[in-house]
């Protein structure tokens, strides 16, 4: 059963802290609209509010692209070396992903600290008036999660290695939906 919870949380995780993230911001830009436009009453924190779930939003979708590898990348030079050297290309992934966690850990490092400070000095949002370590907190978790999905990518990678290492590798292309 544990490991059912744990491959169900594995698959959805991101999908549900971002569907909570939208959901509110989205909740809070149509109520702020209402509340401006038909009641003639503008809220500031609504606007504040909606923009911190926006963020969260962007962390934790970063998350998502990172386990699906819809990032950014450039795969030229990679993919025509891989159709004649597979394992160089598979080696070379190896070091990307293990170079993309060791930055990822070093942000994470950083983004602790940043949320310690705030902890410390005390700081409130000026609108809603919450504690803005709890903004913050944002972005260590989605370094966490992004941070767990590369080790997940550099394990593959690294029984890709072990298992076929001369096997060829289809295009990148062939990711692209």
């Amino acid at each position: 059963m544990l490991k059912g919870v744990y491959e169900h949380l594995d698959e959805h995780v991101e999908t549900y802290l971002a569907t909570v993230a939208l959901t509110i911001f989205a909740s809070l830009v149509v109520f702020q609209v209402v509340m401006r436009y038909i009641f003639n009453s503008p809220l500031a924190w609504t606007e504040e509010m909606a923009r911190y779930a926006l963020v969260w939003f962007v962390y934790i979708s970063g998350s998502y692209a990172v386990k699906y590898q819809r990032h950014v990348k450039f795969n030229v030079l990679v993919d025509m070396l891989g159709k004649r050297v597979p394992l160089a290309q598979r080696l070379i992934s190896l070091v990307i992903f293990l170079l993309w966690l060791g930055f990822l850990l070093f942000m994470l490092n950083l983004s602790f600290e940043m949320v310690r400070r705030q902890i410390i000095t005390g700081q409130l949002a000026p609108g809603s008036q919450i504690p803005m370590y709890l903004v913050y907190i944002g972005l260590p978790l989605g370094l966490s999660l992004m941070s767990f999905r590369v080790l997940q990518h550099t394990i593959r990678a690294i029984i890709d290695i072990i298992k076929n290492p001369l096997a060829p590798i289809p295009s990148s292309q062939s990711e692209v939906d």
